[in-house]
């Protein structure tokens, strides 16, 4: 824009001088044509320089991430060898000529360790040399650190019967497991990377050895309404095909089950404690869990897990999905939250106040909300369930916690906008992602990792 605007006045004065009738005009626009094709040859050079500048930085970000995954095996030469290679495959500029280029790790001492890639170089030329300028220098560096910053992942991942069609669950399992070893492959310490797995449908299956914890709450209000564990699961002596029945509107013999028997299921909780992650507590009837025998139970939740320690605990973990049931984003979203947690069923570590830590969700759907406890009908589309999820999406984001989204739409879904408008950053494709081939969620949730690693590079 600067250069256009640069070239047109030149043409202008040029048209003046044309039609001036001055002796001495012609003369001052001789001395003058050298200074005004410099300056307008300087915008041009310029303008080439910055461009190649920012190619060697992204270049370079680039290096020093990659080199950071491993850099605690490699010796100094394997690293500057493996820095040097990457780089230059990166960095396509043959007009800045020779570029010199260094790698360096520092090990931790207590600050965290580091690689530090620096790059300088110069580019000739085309206008400037007229003033005595040849070239052009341009250097860079990034820094990137690790050991003083740790993630907390969640994920909080879609297991309804919709996953079961387009291939969409075997590649929702390879897309994090590539995840997972991602994130191992950077962890350097046990406590670097802790990753949790919430699978989800209508309900998350907490897991049965709670049974007997206090917060949770089996019985409700007794009436044709109640929902509750001891309402509803269980057999009517009179019960018809047609007709569900529960313990207030059997006309028969109730039957009930055990809670001994329980699957591990709950619901979502009592507004408005459905929308924040206050820990359960029987002191707080609102904040207490409630169980129920969902017969499309998810496979177990698995809290904050370290990915070095116990990488194949997570992998495990899913490969036990199995798609099934209705979509409640918001109950896989709420306990997700609740993996952050330092207290209450799932609690996470402690975090060291010597380090920076990185905490986030990342929620993956392929179907909108079709029902949670108080609403919808488990087929269509239901306004009140994503009325929760987006409170409850306000909320997180506020805590500063990263939320990244996927959707899968391989039928063709639109936009689903309470699920793009709960990320961290909507108008961003790392954080809101849109696919329609199953395929595509290992390169989204490659990207979200690339994301989140590109927050330790200090530049």
């Amino acid at each position: 824009m600067m250069l256009s605007r640069i070239v047109n006045g030149l043409k202008r004065t040029c048209a003046r001088f044309v039609r001036a009738e001055r002796g001495n005009v012609a003369m001052i626009f001789a001395l003058m044509l050298p200074v005004l094709i410099t300056s307008i040859g300087a915008a041009i050079d310029y303008s080439r320089a910055v461009n190649a500048r920012s190619a060697m930085q992204a270049a370079a970000d680039a290096t020093a991430l990659m080199i950071s995954r491993e850099a605690t095996s490699l010796t100094a030469a394997q690293i500057t060898s493996k820095a040097t290679a990457y780089f230059n495959a990166l960095f396509n500029h043959p007009e800045i000529g020779s570029v010199s280029f260094s790698a360096a790790y520092t090990a931790n001492s207590g600050n965290g360790a580091s690689v530090t890639v620096t790059a300088a170089g110069s580019m000739p030329t085309d206008f400037m040399k007229m003033a005595g300028m040849a070239n052009l220098p341009i250097s860079v560096s990034s820094q990137t650190k690790w050991g003083n910053m740790r993630y907390r992942i969640a994920l909080a991942l879609d297991n309804t019967g919709s996953m079961n069609d387009a291939d969409k669950m075997n590649q929702l399992q390879l897309a994090t497991k590539q995840l997972i070893n991602d994130f191992y492959s950077m962890a350097t310490a046990n406590d670097d990377v802790y990753i949790s797995v919430v699978p989800f449908a209508r309900d998350v299956n907490i897991g049965s050895s709670f049974k007997n914890a206090t917060w949770l709450r089996w019985s409700g209000a007794g009436d044709s309404a109640d929902d509750s564990f001891t309402n509803t699961a269980g057999t009517c002596s009179s019960n018809t095909w047609w007709t569900t029945y529960n313990k207030a509107n059997c006309p028969g013999t109730w039957s009930a089950i055990s809670k001994n028997s329980w699957n591990g299921c709950v619901m979502d909780r009592d507004k408005d404690y459905d929308t924040t992650n206050d820990v359960p507590s029987s002191s707080v009837q609102g904040t207490m869990v409630w169980p129920q025998q969902y017969d499309a139970c998810p496979t177990q939740m698995l809290g904050m897990t370290s990915v070095k320690q116990s990488k194949q605990t997570l992998l495990d973990k899913v490969d036990d999905m199995s798609p099934n049931g209705s979509t409640n984003q918001g109950i896989g979203l709420f306990w997700a939250w609740m993996t952050h947690q330092t207290a209450g069923p799932y609690p996470s570590p402690a975090k060291n106040s010597n380090y920076t830590y990185i905490d986030a969700i990342i929620l993956l759907t392929d179907g909108m909300n079709t029902q949670n406890r108080t609403d919808g009908n488990g087929s269509s589309h239901a306004d009140a369930v994503d009325d929760r999820q987006a409170i409850m999406c306000t909320n997180v984001r506020a805590t500063g916690m990263k939320i990244f989204a996927v959707q899968v739409a391989t039928d063709g879904d639109g936009v689903q906008d309470t699920l793009k408008n709960c990320t961290s950053d909507p108008s961003n494709p790392n954080y809101f992602s849109y696919v329609t081939q199953a395929s595509q969620m290992t390169v989204k949730f490659q990207n979200i990792f690339k994301e989140l690693s590109r927050l330790r590079v200090a530049s």
